[in-house]
Formats: C-alpha cells, sequence, structure tokens
C-alpha cells in the first residue's frame, strides 16, 4: 500500500521482496483463510438447509478446494503486481538488510548483492507465527497456521492451541470441513482475550453448539510421539490424543535483521515510530506487525498509505484512535472500542445497550442466527466508548460502528439514523434504542 501510495504521488518507489507479492495477508494470512472459512460456511449452509426443505450434503474435494483458493490469491496477486507498473513502482525480488539510512542491501534471487540508496526506507518486513517451547512448528503433527491454510488434509481430530482470532477461525474452518473432533484450548479464562467479557461468553457458546470443544484456563504440558496431548487444566491433568495440534499463540516481528543497524526496538522486539511512522534513524520508517499496535492488515494499510504522503511531503500524521477487530467465522465477531470491563475499570460511568439477533427479523429469515449486540456510552453525555457486535455480516456493520466512534457519536445520533429494514444493521440501531430504553423491538 506504501509503495503504490507513493507512486501514485510521483515519488520514485522500489519494493525489495523475499518472498512473495502481497505478503503474508494475501497470500497465507488474511485472503486464503477467508476464502476456506467462506468454503467452510457453505458446507454447514447446506446441512442447515434441511431445516428450510432442503436436502443434501456436500463432499470436500481438497484438490479442487485448493485450486480455487489458488486462483483468488492468484488474482490479487496479479492485480498488485499490475497496480505497481501502471503507479511506475519497480520491484526487486530479493532479501534486504539495513546497512545505514538511505543504505539498503540486497541479496537477490540469483545470489547477487546489490547496494540500493535512497532518500528514505520504509520497513514493512511483517511478522511470522509464534511457537511454544515444546510446541514448535514441525509441519507432521504439530503445525502452524501456514500449515493450517494450506488444507493438505483433514484430520479426524485436531486441539486448536490458542483462542483468538487465528485459532478460532481455524478451529471452525477444519470442523466445517470434517474433522470430527476440534478442541480449542488457552491459557485465559475466555475466548479473545480483552475483548468484552459477555461478547465472549456468547461467542463460545455458539460455536460450542457447532461442534467446537473448549478448554480453558489451561495450557498445553506435552505432545508425546503418539499424539497424545498432555493438558493442564483447572480440574487437575488431562490426556487426550489428537491427530494434529495446530499452534495459533500469536505472531513474532520479523525484525531480527535490525539489531545492528542503531534503530530502536522495545523489548519486543517492535519498532516505536512517532504519528508519522518515523523510526529513530532519519528517512527510516516503520509500519505494520513491526510496530506497536494491533497485528492487523488494516492497521498496516491505513499506515502504508500514511508513511508515503509523509514522504511526498504533505502535512499529515495518524489520527485516528480505533482499529476494529474481526473474527470471521459463522457468526461473525467484531470489536471495536472499550470492553464494559475496560471502560469501568478507566472510570466511566457506562450505560449498556443490548439487542439479541432473535430479535432480528432479518436474522430470522437467515435460519435464525444466534447473536447479540451490544454498545457501551458514557452516562452523561451517551458519547459511545464500545461497540461489539456478533453476527452475521459484523465485519460490516463494525465500519459503521468504528465511525461512529472515531466522530464521537451519541446513542441518539445512531438510534436517529434511518437504517433499512429487513437488515442485521438495524440491530445496531435497536442496541443504542436499547441503551435509551426505547428500542422497538424487544422489551426495555
Amino acid at each position: 500500500m506504501a509503495a503504490i501510495r507513493a507512486g501514485q504521488l510521483g515519488l520514485k518507489t522500489l519494493v525489495v521482496e523475499r518472498w512473495k507479492v502481497g505478503g503474508v495477508c494475501l497470500n497465507v494470512g488474511c485472503i486464503p483463510t477467508k476464502a476456506l472459512l467462506h468454503v467452510a460456511h457453505t458446507r454447514a449452509s447446506v446441512r442447515e438447509a434441511k431445516k428450510m426443505g432442503l436436502d443434501g450434503d456436500v463432499r470436500v474435494d481438497l484438490a479442487r478446494l485448493n485450486a480455487w483458493k489458488e486462483r483468488v490469491v492468484g488474482r490479487l496477486v496479479k492485480g498488485v503486481e499490475f497496480l505497481f507498473k501502471r503507479n511506475g513502482v519497480s520491484l526487486v525480488k530479493g532479501e534486504g538488510r539495513l546497512l545505514s539510512p538511505g543504505k539498503v542491501e540486497v541479496r537477490t534471487e540469483n545470489g547477487e548483492t546489490k547496494v540500493f540508496e535512497a532518500d528514505n526506507v520504509v520497513l514493512a518486513t511483517g511478522s511470522r507465527p509464534r511457537y511454544l517451547k515444546g510446541l514448535e512448528r514441525d509441519g507432521e503433527r504439530i503445525w502452524d497456521s501456514n500449515d493450517a491454510v494450506a488444507t493438505r488434509e483433514i484430520p479426524g481430530s485436531m486441539l486448536v492451541v490458542g483462542a483468538g482470532a487465528v485459532g478460532l477461525e481455524f478451529a471452525y474452518v477444519y470442523r466445517h470441513l470434517g474433522t470430527e473432533r476440534v478442541t480449542v484450548v488457552d491459557i485465559m479464562d475466555q475466548v479473545m482475550p480483552g475483548t468484552d467479557r459477555e461478547m465472549a461468553n456468547a461467542y463460545v457458546r455458539i460455536l460450542r453448539k457447532t461442534g467446537i470443544e473448549f478448554r480453558l484456563s489451561t495450557t498445553v504440558k506435552a505432545v508425546e510421539e503418539d499424539g497424545t496431548v498432555v493438558l493442564s487444566t483447572p480440574d487437575g491433568e488431562v490426556r487426550d490424543r489428537y491427530d494434529r495440534v495446530l499452534v495459533a499463540v500469536g505472531r513474532v516481528p520479523n525484525t531480527e535483521f535490525l539489531k545492528d543497524t542503531g534503530i530502536n526496538l522495545n523489548d519486543r522486539g517492535l519498532i516505536p515510530v512517532s504519528d508519522r511512522m518515523e523510526s529513530n534513524l532519519p528517512g527510516v520508517f516503520a509500519i505494520g506487525d513491526i510496530t506497536p499496535g494491533p497485528m492487523l492488515a488494516h492497521r498496516a494499510h491505513k499506515e502504508g498509505v500514511l508513511v508515503a504522503e509523509v514522504i511526498a511531503g504533505l502535512n499529515v500524521r495518524k489520527s485516528w484512535k480505533y482499529v476494529p477487530a474481526v473474527v470471521y467465522t459463522y457468526p461473525e465477531y467484531a470489536t471495536v472500542g472499550l470492553s464494559e470491563e475496560r471502560a469501568r475499570e478507566m472510570g466511566y460511568d457506562v450505560v449498556v445497550g443490548r439487542f439479541p439477533m432473535s430479535a432480528s427479523g432479518r436474522a430470522q429469515t437467515m435460519g435464525g442466527v444466534d447473536g447479540l449486540v451490544k454498545v457501551i456510552a458514557e452516562r452523561g453525555s451517551h458519547r459511545l466508548l464500545g461497540i461489539h457486535v456478533l453476527s452475521p455480516e459484523a465485519s460490516s456493520i463494525i465500519s459503521e460502528a468504528t465511525l461512529a466512534l472515531e466522530r464521537g457519536l451519541t446513542l441518539e445520533e445512531v438510534e436517529e439514523v434511518i437504517h433499512p429494514h429487513p437488515t442485521v444493521s438495524e440491530a445496531l440501531m435497536e442496541a443504542a434504542g436499547n441503551a435509551l430504553k426505547k428500542a422497538i423491538h424487544i422489551l426495555n
């Protein structure tokens, strides 16, 4: 994004990429996982359709599934390469190393070493899966997210270590592609740690109905050669056998190559930056997963556009306060702003509004989808503090929620906006109305 925007602004731009254009998000992250989630939900929907008078089942053909997924990724990669060319962006395949401000050494694919000089350097080297001691990836019994997205097989049973977005999405994918037993474990006592507890509890109840098992406040002590996993649970040690163990406990920034360059790194290996994405080295900028903040593609996207405009001389700086997060299961879980617990911890006197998806006409026409929309606002001013959505299309609804928070809107200002009927988005209007004791489709 930084390169394309820089090209649009007329800057002479060179991209150094050691792997594939588009990086993790496009090749093994956001795009292929969402393709798999769509397939998983489609198969689950066909089975659910029996209630609506439709009979039949869908057999999973992994070869054809992966071919379709790769076509989706391939089209988007070619699209990025096309945009590079049309915006005058040059591309060099190879591994780059920062020698000093304005100077980068690149070892190219054919083994040559070249040194490039520029007025400005943008570091956007992303991140890789994190491992736990004793749970290092072997690609066979112990997987990371890169193995899971390859969908080489549908194991009979799977243990997912980590109840964050990545773990929950793959648990959903494999459960609905045919894995008979999927168990998610996490050291914390709720899924999606740090999000609103009421919403997280509602979410786990829904996922359990799909056949996904959960063991929270649980750690993995060992994985034995025969696939037996030793778990430490609140009730004591448990031994169980799984065909595959997927480790999804976060990501590590790719910044090791910067340790001797003079650039500042914090204790997590991240690069502290200014609100103009500047590092401590002159003319060296950093964006995305290698800087403090949530490791989300849309944050990196905005920072990439911003840094290009900074380099082009525009008077811009980071102005946004809120970064939404989404888990793309069905229903989707999207959240932005403060949880109820965090708002109270910060000293706010809060008013809370809720609207269950069971009262949504649109949700009922979609098969009676379970879920909840929750809004948290300051009691006196009614200014919104946090919005959380557990529903179909939550990933779209959260954009309206983020806009409301960024613009400092109140409960009244959201509730007064006409939302089309019947839509899932009406639930946000109704939740705001519930906080004001004026929701129409539920008791207040």
